[in-house]
């Protein structure tokens, strides 16, 4: 009798009241899995990166104004027995000849038109196109007299002629193609143009001598050089001498060449004739004395444009002489600017030395920020898998759990019949 009591207060109470325990086990875990999903698919989402924004620079400060110099304060009577310094040249070397590969034909035509454009400009009937020498006989005259063969004389070359001139800037500029002699040659041309006939030569062989080593270097420095051409008064003499100072110059500074070329002419015009080539040789030496402008471009133009409102005060052979001197004062009455003006730039190279810092550390932290978010997000995907598969894992043995006792109850219900069965009989 207490075994049938025990058995209903089982089938009744402790059964159902397991059975609802067990479901609710069942609906959280099904609920920690689709948590659990959320997260993984929270953490495959790439991370983000914050995006720094640089601060922008902050304005320079402006200049003070440059100090003035009157004529009073120029010793001109000095100025007139000045030496004008001279150019050196000689420090341009020649690079050594290469020996040119098989010859292109590309262009040849086209490099054959020019050269009879520069045969055109200085006639081969006026001036020595293959040079001036003369044959010697190491053998003696009487073995040439003959053989006629050419290996019993040799030609000494007292002069150059214009085309070894020619095939010696095309050597130093490495034009080895027929196209690219043709453009060096179209250079020499723009600048021949502009002078007379009896000038021209002198012209050519003075830009040769300082030829650059790369063609679209020399023909940019010509280019600029075409400028002051047509602004200087050619009859005078030495005038055509001003292209050596600037090609050379071109050539020497290859920062600052062009700009200071190109700077040239849009002042030489205010000095006389007579006073062209002598400025330009003193405004080559004020750029390259440390004393002076120390090859400070800008400083020197800012003095020079001040100069070139006093030059109709001035006589005539003061004007170039008086130019080293007027940067003199110069310098000496804008020292105080001059060191103003350092202050200003190291505090703007100071200001933009901090921003590009903090851009560069706020970069960094972003970066640090940034990685930190995938490691979490990578921590996150793995327990998020953990928890999916704990709770499939917790669901399947509850299930069986839960069959196995629905299979007991039920087997117990047949038991129950058959001795229902049996007391009836």
């Amino acid at each position: 009798m207490k075994t049938n009591y025990f058995t209903k207060v089982e089938d009744r109470y402790v059964f159902n009241v397991s059975l609802i325990f067990w479901h609710l086990l069942i609906a959280l875990a099904t609920l920690a899995i689709i948590a659990s999903i959320l997260i993984f698919l929270w953490g495959i989402v790439p991370a983000s990166l914050k995006k720094v924004e640089k601060q922008p620079y902050p304005e320079k400060e402006v200049y003070p104004a440059p100090i003035k110099v009157s004529i009073s304060e120029l010793n001109l009577d000095r100025t007139e027995t000045k030496d004008l310094p001279e150019i050196d040249e000689s420090m341009i070397k020649e690079k050594e000849q290469k020996q040119l590969p098989t010859e292109d034909l590309t262009g040849k035509g086209e490099f054959e038109a020019i050269i009879d454009t520069l045969n055109v400009l200085i006639p081969p009937t006026k001036y020595s196109w293959k040079g001036k020498g003369y044959y010697t006989y190491p053998q003696g005259k009487t073995s040439w007299d003959i053989y006629k063969r050419e290996i019993y004389r040799r030609w000494v070359v007292t002069e150059s002629g214009i085309t070894a001139k020619l095939n010696r800037s095309y050597q130093k500029t490495n034009a080895k193609k027929y196209t690219e002699k043709k453009k060096l040659v179209e250079g020499y041309i723009m600048i021949l143009k502009l002078l007379p006939e009896n000038k021209r030569l002198n012209a050519l062989e003075q830009m040769i001598n300082n030829v650059a080593n790369n063609i679209q270097r020399n023909n940019a420095i010509l280019n600029a050089l075409s400028n002051v051409i047509s602004k200087i008064d050619n009859t005078e003499v030495k005038n055509i001498n001003i292209i050596s100072l600037l090609t050379n110059f071109g050539v020497n500074n290859p920062n600052e060449g062009i700009p200071f070329i190109n700077y040239v002419s849009t002042i030489i015009g205010e000095f006389d004739k007579t006073q062209q080539y002598k400025s330009v040789i003193n405004l080559i030496y004020g750029f390259n004395r440390r004393y002076l402008f120390n090859q400070n471009i800008d400083l020197q133009k800012e003095a020079t444009n001040l100069y070139i409102p006093l030059i109709p005060q001035l006589k005539i052979d003061q004007q170039s002489g008086a130019l080293i001197q007027y940067y003199n004062v110069f310098l000496d009455k804008n020292n105080k600017r001059n060191d103003q003006i350092k202050q200003i730039e190291s505090n703007y190279e100071q200001a933009i030395a901090e921003i590009e810092s903090k851009f560069v550390a706020d970069q960094k932290s972003a970066l640090r920020v940034y990685e930190s978010k995938k490691a979490k997000k990578e921590k996150l995907r793995l327990r998020a898998l953990t928890g999916i598969g704990g709770g499939i894992v917790l669901i399947v043995l509850i299930a069986t759990f839960l069959a196995f006792l629905s299979i007991q109850r039920s087997v117990r219900k047949m038991e129950d019949k058959m001795n229902n069965s049996k007391d009836i009989n």
